[in-house]
């Protein structure tokens, strides 16, 4: 599916994939000179939910009030920013809900990371997912962020992208193999929380005509 506007159009399917990881932790008693000792597998319930509040969908970035927030044409459990401008910012507000309880006492980390980099299917050509697409904290059920609100910025990932990254097509889901773990975008000391995103999507002004996609990649570890 092709979308134009005049001049040079951008367009961004970021779909997201999600993986739960899970690390032993070692538990031991001890009795006299006895000393006994058995592992504990953590247990990670994991559950990343796009689009998860009313009212979402992406926004041009403009001064004063802001237009009401649209979705693409992609399916709904997709990050559509719909018909965009090169050159332009957007903002995609209730992207993405990041829930995670587990039984490790010490917490867990996130990862979040771009599979590949920003691909225009139509044409093939790519664009560093690092000027591309931000992420910055939202609300559960109110937003403030506009456009213009600073964004951290997804990083390429230098674990190993399976197959299916590289294709717009949201099934089989894309998945990372990591050797050594990132920078987490997120480390809790809890056992349970609750994340909220807004996503931002700079559109790079030599983008050319055609539909852009990226795989963002969740992924839990226990700490």
């Amino acid at each position: 599916m092709r979308r134009y506007l005049l001049g040079v159009l951008g367009t961004i399917f970021a779909a997201m994939a999600l993986s739960a990881v899970f690390s032993p932790a070692v538990a031991a008693t001890a009795t006299g000179t006895v000393n006994v000792q058995w592992h504990i597998l953590p247990v990670i319930n994991f559950t990343l939910t796009p689009n998860y509040y009313s009212g979402y969908g992406a926004v041009l970035a403009t001064f004063g009030t802001q237009a009401s927030p649209t979705h693409g044409p992609g399916a709904p459990a997709t990050v559509d920013f719909g018909k965009t401008l090169a050159g332009d910012t957007y903002l995609y507000k209730y992207a993405a809900e990041i829930n995670v309880t587990t039984n490790d006492a010490n917490g867990f980390y996130v990862y979040g990371e771009a599979a590949t980099e920003l691909t225009n299917a139509t044409d093939d050509s790519v664009y560093p997912i690092s000027n591309a697409l931000y992420y910055l904290p939202s609300g559960a059920t109110s937003d403030s962020n506009t456009g213009f609100t600073p964004g951290l910025p997804f990083s390429q990932t230098a674990g190993a992208p399976g197959a299916a990254c590289n294709s717009d097509s949201t099934t089989p889901p894309c998945t990372i193999t990591y050797t050594a773990y990132p920078m987490p975008i997120v480390t809790s000391p809890t056992s349970s929380n609750t994340y909220y995103y807004d996503y931002q999507f700079k559109v790079p002004p030599t983008a050319t005509t055609g539909d852009y996609y990226v795989w963002i990649v969740y992924t839990v570890v226990g700490a």
